[in-house]
């Protein structure tokens, strides 16, 4: 039964999330066709990923690394109101302290936007920072809502959160569709507002509705339930999730300097970023909170089994998607955004990033899983110093790659700190912890993987010389992707122990 109700968690969160990142697609294709390559899309998209970017950077992420995992233990060892006490104490110290953060940016935006966004001009730089100023008022807005959400996947409730981009999305589709030109770009920060204000009601709604903030109100103003040690693990989960969440920003900030620079990487990753949204947000709304029960009950061995299947899910889907997409690229570009004032130019430089950008993808989402694993057993030290130096990498190869290969080798900077950050973390989770992301694989397992990988892109590039017709190309590219699912679901059921029966959640 525990299992079935998994699955079903996962398949729930799953569409959710899927159909958020559609329509997150949708949102990006409506800019694209309304505002093409240009500067005004790329104020538009630093406006509308300003609160998230703040949010997880800042409060997040690492809010439901450090509040889920307390929230069980309090409630097994105290009582379930000392959990709902910690919830809503923290929720008025995020809004207090996000609010207070937002006044200091708006006060510096000029020095903000400039952060953002290192390659605009002076009057780039004006124009953005008053659209910025705007949107800081949905950041404590969407700060409290990362509590809201911690103590939603912390009851096992984590359907209502999933739908948040879904909201949010279909709020800035309507503003984009209905109002947003080149010469109005205002609209966009006041939608942000909205959006991030409906997704925060929908979920206090929910946290009233399963009792997640029943007694929290008592004894509010003592704040001892947010005591020195969880405000140092919080920290330190602070720092890991935020920096890797600032590696696509710190590259969109190289790729300024580029004319359409920012346009340009930003329709590549978001690309990325579906499956890898969608895969990730499941695992942190579905599987998180599970590891961090179990491993607060003191079982290893069932922890050690839900780590391994997850893995070996991850590999299973990731592998052949990056194959396909490689594969299909420009087509799969051409056919999404090449409309309005999008070019045929503008597609095959998209699709040429983000040929570069798939490859990272079982990189970054295997990544959250191991980040996962280590909050769950308590453990903020070892992700935190590893983030720290992959974004120390991520800009190094920026600065050495962009001069040399310009946006592309922001890109591949980009992936390269992605692979990075996965093997330390792997690395260090079986040195310090010894739990391994995929139980029973050794080097002969990982050559193979690796190996079929690089034979399905190498594959991939040979058809895309090969072949000219796009619905060909794409027809090759997904038969090559299924081989490959083919080939790794046969190393993981028949090679490794946690799969010699079944493969599943």
């Amino acid at each position: 039964m525990v299992g079935r109700s998994v699955s079903l968690a996962v398949m729930l969160v799953a569409i959710a999330m899927l159909l958020g990142r559609l329509t997150g697609l949708f949102r990006v294709l409506g800019l694209a066709s309304v505002l093409g390559v240009s500067h005004a899309n790329d104020l538009a998209i630093l406006v509308i990923s300003v609160p998230d970017i703040l949010n997880a950077m800042l409060i997040g992420g690492a809010m439901a690394a450090v509040l889920v995992p307390e929230m069980h233990r309090r409630s097994q060892n105290i009582s379930e109101q000392s959990a709902n006490q910690l919830i809503v104490q923290s929720f008025f110290v995020v809004a207090v302290i996000s609010s207070l953060f937002a006044i200091i940016l708006a006060i510096c935006s000029s020095w903000f936007t400039q952060l953002l966004a290192s390659g605009f001009t002076t009057s780039q730089i004006n124009d953005a920072s008053k659209l910025i100023t705007i949107v800081l008022l949905a950041f404590p807005i969407s700060a409290v809502t990362a509590v809201t959400a911690a103590a939603l996947q912390g009851y096992h409730k984590p359907t209502i959160p999933a739908y948040g981009n879904l909201f949010f999305n279909i709020i800035l589709l309507v503003a984009i569709f209905f109002w947003v030109t080149p010469e109005n770009i205002t609209i966009i920060a006041w939608a942000v507002v909205v959006a991030v204000s409906f997704r925060l009601l929908t979920q206090v709604v929910s946290c009233f509705a399963v009792g997640s903030l029943r007694g929290g109100f008592q004894s509010l103003t003592r704040f001892s339930t947010l005591n020195r040690s969880l405000m140092l693990k919080y920290f330190h989960a602070l720092t890991a999730i935020g920096v890797v969440v600032a590696f696509p920003v710190v590259s969109r900030s190289f790729a300024s300097a580029f004319e359409g620079g920012i346009s340009l990487f930003e329709y590549a990753i978001k690309l990325v970023e579906l499956p890898r949204g969608l895969l990730g947000a499941t695992l942190t709304m579905v599987i998180f909170p599970r590891l961090s029960r179990i491993f607060s009950e003191g079982n290893t061995a069932e922890g050690a089994k839900l780590i391994s299947h997850a893995a070996g899910l991850i590999l299973l889907i990731t592998i052949p998607v990056t194959v396909a997409v490689y594969g299909c690229a420009e087509p799969v570009v051409s056919l999404l955004f090449e409309r309005g004032l999008f070019s045929a130019l503008d597609s095959a430089n998209t699709a040429k990033l983000l040929q570069i950008a798939i490859i990272s993808i079982p990189a970054l989402i295997l990544s959250i899983l191991t980040m996962d694993v280590f909050y769950a057993r308590h453990e903020t030290m070892v992700p935190f110093k590893i983030s720290i130096i992959s974004l120390g990498c991520l800009i190094l190869f920026s600065m050495v790659l962009r001069d040399s290969m310009g946006v592309s080798g922001v890109m591949l900077a980009f992936v390269i700190a992605s692979w990075f950050h996965f093997l330390a973390l792997t690395i260090s989770l079986h040195v310090k912890l010894k739990v391994s992301v995929i139980e029973g694989v050794n080097i002969k397992h990982c050559a193979a993987l690796i190996l079929l990988t690089l034979l399905g892109i190498a594959f991939s590039a040979m058809m895309v010389r090969l072949v000219s017709e796009p619905l060909l190309l794409i027809t090759y590219s997904i038969l090559l992707g299924l081989v490959c699912f083919g080939a790794i679901l046969w190393i993981l059921k028949n090679q490794l122990p946690r799969f010699n029966r079944r493969l599943t959640l």
